[in-house]
């Protein structure tokens, strides 16, 4: 094959992937989905890393908030709260912003009147996927 045909071999190969595709970009910052949460990031739920635990015990769990749980009848039952971080949770601890709270990774544990044996499961619950 000749160096000419060559070149115009090429040419024609990049002319034709060059219609490729659609020409109209999208505006920056627009979002193209058709999902009605496209562009938008989904945030994960601190609870529901726990929430099979609590169930698979059989607890009455009432779900509040964005990240809250209460077991049985508020304010005799234990109250769980999730922050962002296990240092917050210790923050919000230490500056009596959670008194009387367990810390526990990043969810703060109010006993209130819950009994020895239930607070242990929920302890044990709440510990799962803790680091350290």
């Amino acid at each position: 094959m000749s160096t000419a045909k060559l070149v115009a071999a090429c040419a024609v190969s990049a002319v034709a992937l060059s219609a490729c595709g659609t020409s109209a970009k999208p505006v920056a910052g627009s979002v193209t989905g058709k999902s009605p949460n496209a562009g938008h990031a989904r945030l994960d739920d601190p609870r529901s890393i726990h929430l099979p635990c609590l169930q698979a015990h059989h607890l009455p769990i009432t779900l509040f908030g964005q990240t809250g749980i209460q077991i049985g009848q508020p304010p005799s039952g234990p109250t769980i709260t999730f922050v962002p971080t296990p240092g917050a949770a210790q923050n919000y601890q230490i500056t009596d912003q959670a008194e009387k709270a367990e810390v526990i990774g990043g969810a703060l544990l109010q006993p209130n009147q819950g009994s020895d044996a239930e607070l242990q499961v929920i302890e044990d619950c709440l510990a799962q996927g803790v680091k350290g």
